[in-house]
């Protein structure tokens, strides 16, 4: 293993750019890895309705980048079938489940750093790097290396690495983890990056459109109407088709008279097509289940730590308890939308990523 050899995600984005610059910077030999999950024809299909990763021009942008700031090598990695296998399946079966996926979390788990990682033992290189707003460090506390919380809490995406595996920890490194997006745009502009001011990516990238419903249509899983009810199985209006929603969306639902209270989707229930609706108080709820459970630091049971439900909520206080494998978790106060197939990850008070789980659902849904 070298251990000035590092292969780094190269995306495309400004982020990644930066990152690959001030590796280069602190004497590494960079390795850059861009992945190609989709075919390059589907954006002439599909043309972007806002920026995703993976298109054909940032791979055009990241080979500039790598040219420009001296990469010692290049690499693009088409995964097409394998994506489609692991992502997303896994993306339509969850909603055809009347479930809410989030395929960003276990493509990093899988692809940009599973398969980095081997593609890292083949070349003999020591680390994996990326743009991603995360801190990687040793921990006295736990005496392992850890990932937490970036510096820039607008920006930290350690949401979306709190799947990857415990082995990888230690030969992870996040250039940009104490750095904010502000700094990162001025270096980009400082050295004449192209990509300096170019947009981040907001949407998936097997979606380049966003049109999740035209998505799942053209893979078998069809919208079709059906009925809303309230908690005691009344009908009271209808959906366009319980795919479409999420718990505690209020929005799209039509009802067969004026509704005096505030309804939101309570309970998706695929089987029958339907959508439970219920008033606003009934959607908080004090506990959750997770299952596919990532443990990435030892801790024990009755553990305060902070829970975090969906990627843009803010953490809660909880306490933590492990059992056959499922996490129980009781929040100190009511948590609104608590959503299955979301990830529910876990922290301590300092931002260390503890791990995570799926939210299953209520066992009689």
């Amino acid at each position: 293993m070298n251990s000035k050899k590092i292969v780094m995600l190269m995306s495309g984005g400004v982020d990644s750019s930066v990152a690959a610059y001030l590796l280069k910077k602190e004497g590494y030999s960079v390795i850059g890895l861009h992945y190609k999950m989709v075919d390059d024809h589907i954006f002439d299909l599909i043309p972007e309705k806002k920026k995703v990763c993976c298109s054909p021009s940032d791979t055009l942008d990241a080979l500039k980048v790598s040219n420009d700031i001296g990469l010692d090598d290049f690499k693009v990695i088409k995964i097409k079938d394998e994506f489609d296998e692991k992502i997303i399946k896994y993306f339509v079966n969850e909603y055809k489940n009347g479930i809410t996926p989030n395929p960003c979390v276990l493509c990093n788990r899988f692809f940009k750093f599973g398969h980095a990682f081997e593609y890292a033992k083949e070349i003999g290189a020591s680390y994996v790097a990326s743009g991603h707003y995360v801190v990687s460090e040793f921990s006295e506390d736990y005496g392992m290396h850890v990932i937490k919380k970036g510096v820039d809490n607008y920006k930290d995406q350690s949401y979306f690495l709190s799947q990857i595996k415990k082995e990888y920890l230690p030969n992870m490194y996040f250039p940009l983890g104490k750095l904010k997006k502000e700094e990162i745009r001025k270096i980009a502009e400082e050295i004449g990056l192209s990509v300096a001011k170019k947009p981040d990516s907001q949407e998936l990238c097997f979606i380049p459109d966003n049109d999740y419903k035209r998505f799942l249509r053209d893979r078998g899983v069809a919208a079709t109407e059906g009925n809303v009810v309230d908690t005691e199985g009344n009908v009271i209006g209808t959906h366009t088709g319980y795919i479409n929603y999420t718990i505690g969306q209020r929005a799209g639902l039509t009802y067969f008279k004026a509704i005096h209270q505030k309804l939101h989707v309570y309970r998706i229930i695929p089987g029958r097509n339907e959508i439970v609706v219920a008033p606003t108080e009934m959607l908080y709820s004090d506990t959750l289940t997770a299952g596919n459970l990532n443990i990435l630091t030892d801790f024990e049971n009755g553990k305060e730590i902070r829970c975090r439900i969906r990627k843009k909520s803010e953490e809660e206080k909880a306490v933590i308890n492990i059992k056959n494998n499922k996490a129980e978790i009781k929040f100190l106060k009511k948590i609104f939308a608590i959503t299955p197939g979301q990830f529910a990850v876990f922290y301590d008070e300092n931002g260390v990523v503890l791990g995570s789980g799926t939210i299953l659902k209520n066992p009689e849904d």
